[in-house]
Formats: C-alpha cells, structure tokens, sequence
C-alpha cells in the first residue's frame, strides 16, 4: 500500500510539472552532434580523471561546468584550447598538446559547454 501511494505521488507530480522527471529523461535521449560526441569521448579518456565523469566538479580540479559556462573564464573556445594546450602546470594540469590534436581540444570544449549549458545531460550521450 505504501508502495503504491509513493508511485501515485511520483506519477502526480511528473505529470504536473512539464520539466520534472519526465522532462529530465525525454532529454536524456537528446541527440549531440558528432563532434560533442567525439568529445564526450576524449573528455572520457584524458580529462574525467582529474575533472569528473560527466563533468562534474570535484576538490581537485577546476569546476569545468563554471568555467564554461557563459560568463565564465573559459567560455570561449580559444581560451578553453589554450589552457588544455599548454595546461596549467602550477595547479597541477599538464599540457595536452602532445596528446591531444586541436580537433580533439575543440571537440571536448563542444561536449564541456553542451554539459555547461545544459543541453548535454549527465550520462553517456546517445552517438549521433
């Protein structure tokens, strides 16, 4: 009974509210072009590590999502490529330009300012 009463209140509530959870996994399914694909990927392989999995801020890098977000340090793509080009090595992030082609670069600033903006929701975004 008590189950079934959590459900109706859920149920009630998306329904309600167009951008509640409904809203939330209609966007999950959100196309990305191939280029922020190809970002997600390189993001996934040489920046998670050190600025998180979808993302997401931590203690131990900068919070990219407010970085690049508009308004911020680095809400232009030049200023984004630079830094991952030549890194940051006095707070710890190498440079990137011996691993990383500036096709590459401008790819994860796609993905990073899609997830800054929110037209990239969390998760493993669908290939285009």
């Amino acid at each position: 009974m008590v189950v079934r009463a959590a459900v109706a209140s859920i149920v009630a509530l998306t329904v309600g509210f167009p951008e509640g959870a409904m809203a939330q996994e209609r966007r999950r399914g959100a196309s990305v072009s191939e280029r922020e694909y190809d970002g997600w990927r390189q993001y996934s392989v040489h920046c998670a590590r050190c600025h998180g999995q979808d993302v997401l801020g931590n203690p131990v890098a900068a919070d990219l999502l407010k970085s690049t977000a508009p308004g911020g340090p680095m809400a232009e793509e030049a200023a984004f490529v630079q830094v991952v080009r030549e890194g940051r090595p006095d707070k710890g992030m190498p440079p990137l330009e011996k691993s990383m082609t500036s096709e590459q670069m401008s790819a994860v600033y796609a993905y990073v300012r899609g997830r800054a903006t929110g037209k990239i929701p969390p998760g493993r975004p669908a290939p285009p």
